[in-house]
């Protein structure tokens, strides 16, 4: 075609030319036909429109096409010429294209539902220790940039608690208490030994400003100073009682501060303040997985236990030795500092670690009390000392069992679920990569394959066929038997309580899940091992089941 041509003509030509390139072969010829007689119309108008009914045609052509091979089994070739006699067919799947297609759509449909990508979500991360995935962590920084934009102080703060990235955190942490020195308390929330350098005395300084008479601020203020010194004198070797003493005790400041923790008014450890928090962005963006907010809960710091257990430890012996001097006041005032921080602990803590370890050091003091007590020969005293060991007892057991709250035949039920969840979770990921290598496999196949390997053949075919089949239903299991863990998620968002939040999250809902995977861990126990073995006959028969009508079908 020469470029002096008008230009509807040259348009037209390249049009049907592009458009016999991927003509349907069955009709190929029209197509053809039409581009020849192109050359044979003079008027441009014309030619436009012959070209456009020839494009028209086209696209009849192709659907007409796409919907005969949409008819046809994954594999199956359109083609205008018979098999040569003695040849036998490939083996092809019973189920068309067209089938497979819409199931596989209404799996996609099922997978987009908010429900759907919280119970996925949840049982991925189950599988990986519930760590942070990549779309809360894409999240959290598009929070953290929205919340810097609009200079909103609280985001800024959750997203510094819950970012992996401490570095990053640290920074955001400082502008979200730049904005509002309230939350100043965020410094003392996610602290370990890996990153109390990052507590600088001008961080510790604003957090104690900030919340003077709290004990578990100077508590955070000690481990600010010593942690670094005692991090490393593990890294060289295990120390010794004595040496660890020395390496908690040996700023001057520290007998100082933990006076100070010990006359204290007030115990806050922040939980609730972190679980209020995390609640009110929760709310707002309920995108975030379920695990990301157990895990703000999870990561939260602990009390300072080594400082004090030594403190209490240094003022139980000076008890001692006053006792042994015969100062009963002073060996009596001495005790009930560490029982006065004790029932501080219990009464105040917001977890039962606290309040557990509160009780013990209200029983530490209250045994040493009723000894002192029976050596002054007071024994009133002292049998009020005994009957305040046995309500110690009772406390202490309420809590240890606490997280049994819930009634054990609800427990079963649960863990039914949780196993049903994961056996639907592990099924769907097999028979998604069933389907896709099937329909692979059947699409590029090259023709001497399937005569070569015909057993092969038919399972791929088997599994083309139910597979895809077999996936919805997997979803929609794992949906069902996912319905009481997401009802628990959803009840925590209205909770109020930080401690009641994480009984319920984690010992009654991601907890039973997660546990449900022991045996992949550690299978020799007693229960794993039987549990093991029940899913390996499973297996077996699911098997022998496939075999058999295999087997039945080519007979």
């Amino acid at each position: 075609m020469s470029p002096s041509q008008p230009f509807p003509r040259r348009l037209a030509h390249s049009a049907l030319k592009l458009a016999l390139r991927f003509w349907p072969e069955e009709s190929l010829e029209w197509g053809q036909a039409l581009a020849a007689e192109l050359d044979e119309i003079e008027k441009p108008l014309v030619v436009l429109t012959w070209a456009f009914g020839g494009l028209m045609l086209f696209t009849r052509a192709s659907v007409a096409h796409l919907w005969s091979w949409l008819k046809l089994p994954a594999g199956a070739r359109l083609s205008t010429t018979s098999l040569p006699l003695g040849t036998t067919p490939p083996i092809l799947p019973k189920r068309s294209r067209l089938f497979t297609a819409m199931v596989l759509i209404v799996t996609a449909a099922v997978l987009v539902l908010p429900q759907s990508r919280e119970a996925i979500s949840t049982v991925r991360e189950s599988w990986t220790g519930y760590q942070a995935s990549s779309s809360d962590l894409r999240t959290l920084e598009k929070l953290a940039a929205r919340a810097e934009k609009q200079k909103d102080a609280r985001t800024l703060a959750f997203v510094a608690l819950n970012l992996p990235d401490r570095e990053r955190a640290i920074i955001l942490a400082d502008r979200a208490v730049a904005l509002d020195p309230t939350l100043a308390w965020i410094y003392a929330s996610r602290v370990d030994s890996r990153n109390f350098s990052q507590l600088t005395k001008e961080r510790v300084a604003r957090l104690l400003t900030s919340d003077p008479n709290n004990a578990f601020a100077q508590l955070i203020a000690v481990q600010s100073v010593y942690v670094p010194r005692y991090t490393a004198l593990l890294s060289r070797h295990t120390p010794t009682d004595r040496e660890t003493e020395a390496a908690v005790t040996g700023d001057p400041d520290w007998a100082a501060r933990m006076v100070l923790a010990f006359r204290a008014p007030r115990y806050d450890s922040y939980f609730d303040r972190n679980w209020r928090l995390t609640q009110e962005v929760w709310n707002h963006e309920p995108s975030f997985s379920a695990p990301l907010i157990v895990g703000s809960l999870w990561i939260h710091s602990f009390p300072d236990i080594l400082s004090i257990k030594t403190y209490s430890n240094r003022l139980m012996r000076s008890a001692q030795e006053a006792s042994s001097a015969g100062d009963a006041q002073r060996a009596q005032s001495l005790i009930f500092q560490v029982d006065a921080f004790g029932r501080l602990m219990t009464d105040q803590g917001e977890r039962d670690f606290e309040r557990l370890y509160g009780l013990h050091l209200s029983e530490q003091a209250t045994k040493a009390l009723q000894d002192l007590y029976l050596r002054t020969g007071d024994s009133k005293q002292a049998v009020t000392a005994a009957n305040r060991l046995q309500q110690i007892e009772t406390q202490s057991n309420t809590l240890v069992h606490s997280f049994r709250d819930a009634k054990p035949s609800l427990t079963r039920a649960l863990e039914r679920k949780a196993f049903l969840v994961q056996f639907s979770a592990v099924f769907a990921v097999l028979l998604a990569l069933a389907t896709v290598f099937g329909l692979l496999a059947l699409e590029l196949r090259r023709e001497r394959s399937s005569k070569r390997f015909p057993r092969l053949g038919q399972a791929i075919c088997l599994a083309v066929d139910w597979a895809p089949i077999a996936l919805l239903a997997s979803f929609i299991a794992l949906l069902w038997a996912f319905q009481p863990f997401a009802n628990i998620l959803r009840s925590a968002r209205s909770v109020e309580s930080a401690s009641a939040a994480w009984h319920t999250m984690h010992f009654q809902g991601l907890f039973l899940l997660s546990n449900i995977l022991d045996p992949l861990f550690d299978p020799m126990t007693a229960y794993n091992f039987w549990l093991s073995f029940l899913c390996a006959l499973v297996a077996l028969a699911l098997f022998l089941i496939a075999r058999g009508f295999l087997r039945h079908k080519q007979a």
